[in-house]
């Protein structure tokens, strides 16, 4: 049961906590506005949550255990064995980390922090639900709105996401074992990065992409190391599939 709906005002109504969202709030903060940011999921956008500082985190320690395990030349001899619940753990730990980081910003600097999801009612009113059932919702009255709400993966045509066979790059982040094999479709720097991780695991890699090369905004020098180095690794290539 919902219980009632409580009516609240602001300056500016910010919705989506990623880098643009929680970055306008703190300027607005700053300069004496009063600033709501409405988020749904964490603080911090898909970057800081499941993108760039996870997948960075993931690659330096697979690459530590890869590393390790191919320095015989320099007289080191290993065979280490990575741990894959503790590896997305720690992974986790420095994304919660720095999460924390973003809302104490954000508190900072004077911005009321809203959990849940907005709508627009009209061009001055805002309703947040708070969640499930029970956890109620509120209008908000602002003078101006930021929308930053970001993006979301695209499904490609029979490549429905199952969270198990089907993945997201969420999901591929957040893995518990190591695959045997990993399709990766599109060889942009997510799916590199990805096909990084797993190939210094030990998975079998092939990336499919429907252009001729991989990085398709990246000079030609950068995709070639890139390249280069997949390849070391044991990644396939597929160019001009779809």
């Amino acid at each position: 049961m919902v219980v009632g709906d409580i009516a609240t005002g602001t300056d500016v109504l910010v919705i989506g906590a990623g880098p643009g969202g929680y970055v306008a709030a703190i300027r607005g903060g700053q300069l004496g506005l009063d600033v709501t940011l409405v988020e749904k999921d964490a603080y911090g956008g898909t970057c800081l949550n499941e993108g760039c500082i996870p997948s960075k985190a993931l690659i330096h320690g697979t690459g530590l255990a890869h590393e390790a395990g191919h320095a015989e030349r320099m007289g080191v001899h290993a065979d280490p064995a990575v741990d894959m619940q503790g590896l997305v753990d720690w992974k986790d730990s420095v994304v919660d980390q720095l999460t924390g980081g973003v809302e104490k910003l954000c508190k900072a600097n004077g911005v009321n922090l809203l959990p849940g999801r907005a709508e627009f009612v009209d061009e001055n009113t805002a309703r947040v639900a708070h969640g499930g059932d029970g956890q109620g919702s509120e209008s908000i009255e602002f003078k101006n709105a930021v929308v930053a709400t970001g993006s979301r993966p695209v499904e490609g045509p029979g490549l429905a996401f199952d969270g198990e066979y089907v993945l997201d790059s969420a999901d591929a982040l957040a893995l518990e074992s190591v695959p045997e094999s990993m399709l990766v479709v599109g060889g942009g720097y997510i799916g590199m990065e990805l096909s990084t991780v797993y190939a210094k695991l030990g998975t079998d890699v092939t990336v499919v992409e429907m252009l001729d090369d991989i990085l398709p905004p990246y000079e030609d020098d950068i995709k070639r190391i890139v390249r280069d180095r997949a390849e070391s690794l044991g990644v396939d290539f597929h160019f001009g599939e779809a």
